[in-house]
């Protein structure tokens, strides 16, 4: 929020992936640990109309730092989403400022002058933070220049970089741990005594495409066009009954005893109910126009990169809701509605690719108490969601191959469903040794 005693500096950025947005995250808090008081939609509270506080604190602000990556760049030039509302206002209010403008600063975190900053301020000075020799230096001039206040000691101006999307594994590397692990668990699963047992098979397969069409029909019944267009009306009753009780992951957390997940239940209860509708209704109205023009026209046995997926539209911070709405809640929806399309990113499905990708740690992370001093492994809730879509995308297709040796094909429009019942297979198979890793113990 603005104080009145400190600078007060808005950050307009697009949610280009999760290490990007901790990346921004981690901004804020060296301006606010040098004195000065940082902004971003992350602040705003339950109930709060988030386009609303854009204008009010960027024309509140007393300087507007505008991340600048290919992704911003697109959404300001063509007004899309968040970003494009915040670029909106921002090239009105410098228009205003333009011979003496010091408040509006282009911060350039990935591409170049040509792909990321936006026509309308490509004549005005911006700041080079991307990775480098210079990095520090620049950091430091620019909070030198916004806050007027000596610097804290040199180390205190690093940002904390996570674990990028750069030092993941390469694809094609960790597509050939799938299959070939994936193999092994296809043979667990299905062979008895050394020998296939194909009408347990055959019998399996189908109880599968029926399960993921009955829980796929009964989200359609819930969610669809008319029946969102009615809840509109009843968003308290929409919160309590249609979006608690109807996606499993929003449920099981309201119902777990995990101490862990008693947050989530607090968050839910002081939730705005209209916030929730706006935000479900938002992200599946978008969904449903990129299934009609984009997914559609998709050949996913030709798909050869994420690019080729274009799910860039989920990046757009109308596609999550602060703490109630996340990766996971979001791909149980969109999976639930296309099955064809888009795959359920769930805790279970996670832990299954971390042991059938050679136990790789880009789909785990680390949990840390550090006052009670205790950790434990988790799964990566932030892991980028069409890097997941890819890959599974890829085990859906090696899955055809291994069934069609059989004479079994999959149903097309419960792609994703068969893979989700075969990863939640394997994460039953790997059950207590999750456990085992999910488990608080002593750091050292």
């Amino acid at each position: 929020m603005v104080s009145e005693n400190k600078i007060n500096v808005f950050i307009s950025y697009s949610w280009d992936s999760p290490n990007h947005q901790q990346w921004v995250l981690s901004l804020a808090d060296i301006i606010n640990n040098h004195g000065g008081n940082s902004i971003v939609d992350k602040n705003l509270e339950y109930g709060g109309h988030l386009r609303l506080f854009m204008e009010r604190h960027i024309k509140a602000a007393d300087v507007v730092l505008m991340v600048l990556t290919p992704r911003y760049k697109d959404k300001a030039q063509n007004l899309k989403g968040g970003v494009g509302f915040e670029f909106n206002i921002i090239t009105k209010e410098l228009f205003k400022v333009i011979e003496k403008n010091e408040k509006y600063i282009g911060v350039l975190r990935d591409g170049d002058h040509e792909s990321s900053v936006p026509d309308f301020i490509e004549d005005f000075k911006y700041v080079d933070l991307q990775e480098g020799p210079d990095f520090e230096v620049n950091l430091s001039r620019l909070l030198e220049q916004i806050l007027n206040v000596p610097l804290k000691r040199p180390e205190t101006n690093k940002i904390n970089k996570p674990v990028m999307e750069s030092d993941y594994k390469e694809l094609n590397l960790l597509v050939n741990e799938m299959k070939s692990k994936g193999s092994t668990y296809f043979d667990k699963l299905f062979m008895i005594n050394e020998s296939f047992d194909k009408i347990g098979f055959t019998r399996k397969i189908e109880e599968w495409r029926i399960e993921v069409e009955n829980y796929c029909k009964i989200l359609v019944e819930k969610f669809n066009p008319l029946k969102m267009e009615l809840s509109e009306n009843f968003v308290e009753d929409f919160k309590n009954n249609v979006f608690g009780k109807n996606l499993w992951t929003v449920n099981s957390a309201l119902k777990t005893r995990d101490p862990d997940l008693a947050r989530y239940k607090n968050d839910f209860r002081n939730a705005d109910s209209e916030d929730i509708y706006n935000t479900v209704n938002g992200i599946l109205e978008a969904t449903h126009e990129y299934v009609k023009k984009t997914a559609s026209k998709i050949n996913y046995d030709l798909v050869e990169s994420v690019h080729e997926l274009e799910m860039e539209y989920l990046d757009d911070k109308e596609m999550f809701m602060n703490k109630i709405i996340g990766f996971g809640i979001r791909s149980e929806l969109l999976h639930r509605y296309y099955p064809a399309h888009f795959p359920i990113m769930t805790q279970k499905n996670l832990w299954a690719m971390y042991f059938i990708c050679d136990s790789s740690n880009e789909f785990i992370t680390i949990e840390q108490k550090n006052r009670q001093g205790i950790m434990r492994v988790s799964h990566n809730w932030q892991y980028p969601y069409d890097r997941f879509t890819y890959l599974m995308n890829e085990l859906a297709k090696q899955f055809e191959m291994w069934i069609s040796e059989y004479g079994i094909k999959m149903d097309p429009q419960y792609r994703f469903g068969y893979i989700n019942m075969f990863l939640s297979a394997i994460h039953e198979f790997n059950k207590a040794d999750i456990k085992l890793l999910h488990e608080w113990v002593e750091t050292e």
